[in-house]
Parts: structure tokens; C-alpha cells; sequence
């Protein structure tokens, strides 16, 4: 791992080229934003759950939708870790002040927090749309 390898991309990739989300998807799909993710993180309801044998987040808004956000784990090189018991998902916001993290949701059973991770490690990308 150099930090030198890390490009310029600007502070959001949120809906351009560099977006996994955009560029598979298309049309308005997109990674989230940090500021999609602190409203999940603060205005939703989280409930550990598990879905047609798939262990996971239910996470629902005020308005009383929701959606299911899987524990996939995390990619480190060609190895994945803590598959149904952890998730981290990533946002398309670059953290300004450390260019070689950007920031991601994480959470387990118990806990959902917001952070940043370097941008090497293999999150989940949840998509979304207007």
C-alpha cells in the first residue's frame, strides 16, 4: 500500500464517472453521500434482523419505509471478513482531511456508526436514487 497511488478524484464521486453505483447502474443511480448517510445514521431506526437467511440491518425512516442493508462483510485483497455479522458500506464523500480515506456506514448486531476508511478496503456499495 503507497499513498502516492491515490488520484485526485475531487471531494465527492457521488453520480460521475468514478461512481461503481453510476457507472454499473446508469440513469440516476449513484453511490450516497455523506450527508445520506449521517440521515440514516440519525433520523432512521435500526433493527438487527436476518432476511431469507441473510443476517442484516432493517433500517427505517421516519416517513415508515425501510430498506435491508446485508452484514456482507469487508474485502481486504481476495479475503472477505465478517460475513453475517458485520457490514460497512461506502459513501461517494472523500474525507478533505485525510485524501486517502473516504467516509463509510458500519455496523454489527448491537452498534451503526458513520466513519472513514482508506479507500483500498473492500466495502458494499448500496445504491441509490432520487
Amino acid at each position: 500500500y503507497d499513498s502516492n497511488e491515490y488520484q485526485n478524484i475531487g471531494s465527492n464521486i457521488s453520480g460521475t464517472s468514478y461512481d461503481v453505483a453510476h457507472v454499473k447502474w446508469g440513469g440516476s443511480w449513484r453511490m450516497p453521500t455523506l450527508d445520506e448517510i449521517d440521515e440514516l445514521y440519525n433520523k432512521c431506526s435500526w433493527q438487527w434482523t436476518e432476511v431469507n437467511g441473510v443476517k442484516g440491518q432493517k433500517v427505517t425512516g421516519p416517513n415508515g419505509n425501510s430498506i435491508f442493508l446485508p452484514a456482507a462483510g469487508t474485502r481486504r485483497g481476495t479475503e472477505v471478513y465478517d460475513r453475517g455479522s458485520y457490514g460497512d458500506y461506502w459513501s461517494g464523500t472523500l474525507n478533505e482531511n485525510n485524501s486517502n480515506n473516504a467516509y463509510n456506514l458500519n455496523f454489527n448486531s448491537g452498534n451503526h456508526d458513520w466513519n472513514n476508511n482508506n479507500r483500498n478496503n473492500g466495502h458494499t456499495v448500496r445504491p441509490v436514487t432520487e
